[in-house]
């Protein structure tokens, strides 16, 4: 299919699109903030944590002031480690765990 543009030498850029792509192309020329919603429920109350980047469960406890030492993190009914890294909306429920004799 000739696009009816004409250069001087035949390079093959004039008919470029032309032709149906052969793979898949995905290209961005600005980054897409996402925030990331972190629902965490501890002691009878819900918190929520949001965050501009992925995060790890030590980081949302950090910043929820909640000693990691102290809770169990909960996920869908699994106990998932405090250095999982979050990178989409999650609900965690936060376990105490009993200490001392």
């Amino acid at each position: 299919m000739d696009s009816g543009f004409r250069i001087h030498r035949n390079t093959g850029l004039c008919d470029l699109g032309s032709a149906p792509a052969t793979c898949e192309s995905n290209i961005r020329l600005t980054r897409c903030e996402r925030v990331v919603i972190i629902q965490v429920e501890h002691d009878d109350d819900s918190l929520t944590l949001e965050s501009d980047m992925p995060i790890s469960i030590s980081e949302v406890l950090e910043r929820l002031s909640i000693p990691a030492s102290t809770v169990l993190a909960v996920h869908e009914d699994t106990i998932v480690p405090h250095t999982s890294i979050i990178e989409s909306d999650i609900n965690l429920e936060l376990i105490v765990v009993s200490s001392g004799g």
